[in-house]
């Protein structure tokens, strides 16, 4: 039997630790100077880290991992990238079409979130969260209310969180052979559940 590793909890765990960082300066924790170290990890793990499990899940025929595995690294990518531009002095877009940027990324991951009800509660809360962060940034550039930032950046952080323990679920699930964390997912007839 060929077993291959669940590249889904390198996807997981590489969304998690971008996020969690890039959520903390929206939650006002940090100041926008901290954002070199968030535009590495939105290179690095957010970007590249993410496709390449996206890539894999494909070959898994995982459908909705791969998708928002690999969206969401290109996601990342473009989101550094804008943000070194500006950084370099390019011109920063306005509000509402960065709004925009938000709001066409939280329509993928809201039809995401219903593609994972299936997938498990874990994935689920996780998508949810995504689209809702996602969500309130947008309103926050609309409406000019800095709450809704930080309301974006709080669900983010508690988004990471859930990310977070789905990887670690996946990891410590298959190390035993049986699930010692739950993900709520539900097996196939006859299959135990080893990863969420």
């Amino acid at each position: 039997m060929n077993k291959t590793a669940n590249a889904s909890t390198l996807g997981y765990a590489a969304f998690a630790l971008t996020l969690w960082m890039v959520s903390m300066i929206h939650a006002g924790w940090f100041g926008a100077s901290e954002r070199s170290i968030d535009l590495m990890l939105a290179v690095t793990l957010g970007g590249t880290a993410m496709a390449l499990a996206g890539i894999l899940e494909y070959f898994r025929g995982r459908t909705a991992d791969m998708l928002l595995f690999t969206g969401f690294g290109a996601f990342w990518w473009a989101w550094a990238l804008n943000t070194h531009a500006i950084a370099g002095g390019a011109a920063a877009p306005s509000a509402g079409y960065q709004s925009w940027y938000y709001i066409v990324w939280a329509v993928l991951a809201f039809g995401i979130w219903f593609a994972d009800f299936r997938e498990g509660t874990a994935k689920s809360l996780f998508t949810l969260g995504l689209w809702l962060s996602l969500l309130a940034l947008a309103l926050g550039g609309w409406t000019h209310l800095g709450w809704f930032t930080t309301l974006g950046g709080y669900l983010g952080l508690v988004t990471a969180l859930i990310g977070m323990y789905t990887a670690f679920a996946d990891v410590i699930n298959e190390s035993r052979g049986h699930s010692v964390l739950p993900t709520g997912e539900h097996p196939s007839p006859g299959e135990p559940i080893l990863h969420g």
